[in-house]
């Protein structure tokens, strides 16, 4: 959670479309304490969630994207643009990305066995490259818990001002 995506799933994938716009930062201690609103039958889902978010918080956890991206991830972004998993751990790790501790607002799961849908709203805010961004977004990620434990193969982000 080091970076400007969205959460859990998604806020990583809006950083990718960081536009700029105003900045503004959250207290470290709100995230830390309502990062995780989803109720989720599986700790390994939640304890990877959570990571997921995290690692893509201040310059981003490269380590830690690595091991809870599947190798075989899309992201379709909010500008429209499509990337894989390198393309996201690039976007939210580059030097000069900095993401702002975020909360996922308006939380949803759909919960199919041993795939997982994860999502709701986010306002995420940081800089890149020196230039503020924010970016306002839905989002669903996909989880699959295969070989690797959960990782997360699928990120859709769409721009909304509201939750």
């Amino acid at each position: 959670m080091r970076h400007p995506l969205s959460r859990a799933i998604s806020p990583a994938l809006l950083l990718l479309l960081s536009l700029p716009c105003a900045w503004t930062a959250l207290p470290a201690e709100t995230h830390r304490l309502e990062t995780h609103r989803y109720d989720l039958r599986d700790p390994e889902l939640a304890r990877a969630a959570q990571g997921y978010d995290w690692a893509q918080e201040g310059n981003g956890n490269r380590a830690e994207l690595e091991k809870l991206v599947a190798d075989n991830y899309t992201l379709f972004r909010g500008n429209g643009q499509v990337t894989g998993k390198s393309g996201l751990i690039d976007l939210i790790c580059h030097p000069g990305a900095y993401t702002n501790p975020y909360t996922v607002q308006t939380p949803f799961v759909r919960d199919l066995g041993d795939t997982v849908i994860l999502g709701g709203w986010v306002n995420l805010a940081g800089t890149d490259n020196g230039k503020p961004f924010q970016q306002k977004a839905r989002f669903a990620d996909i989880w699959h818990k295969g070989a690797k434990g959960w990782q997360i193969v699928f990120t859709q982000v769409t721009l909304s001002d509201h939750p």
